[in-house]
């Protein structure tokens, strides 16, 4: 891979995670590249490239999904003053009460970071 590719690899993911940053922000596009001070046509074109880019590689940046068969738990009657921890990842949580076997709370965090 050349230099010129790196660079442009490296562009990539810096306008990746700036859409992504838009996105999520709950701006109009031109509210955020004006607050950002970023030409709204240089925003577009890179929102282009990287979704034809998804198009011909879909998932290349995702790790492959695995799945696992997990035991199904005891039916448990549980009070949400007994829970441990509540761990948030993202949008999702998790609510770990005591006994939690690690392995599969490992696992299960694993799988939330993914979502």
């Amino acid at each position: 891979m050349t230099s010129a590719e790196l660079k442009h690899r490296v562009k990539l993911q810096e306008w990746a995670a700036r859409i992504q940053d838009c996105r999520s922000s709950g701006l109009s596009v031109r509210a955020w590249c004006r607050q950002e001070e970023i030409n709204a046509a240089t925003y577009y074109r890179w929102e282009r490239e990287l979704l034809a880019l998804a198009e011909t590689e879909p998932c290349s940046s995702v790790p492959a999904v695995r799945f696992a068969e997990l035991p199904a738990p005891k039916q448990v009657s549980r009070n949400v003053a007994e829970r441990s921890a509540t761990p948030h990842i993202g949008n999702a949580s998790l609510d770990i009460y005591p006994g939690c076997d690690t392995e599969q709370l490992k696992m299960l965090v694993e799988l939330l970071r993914l979502c």
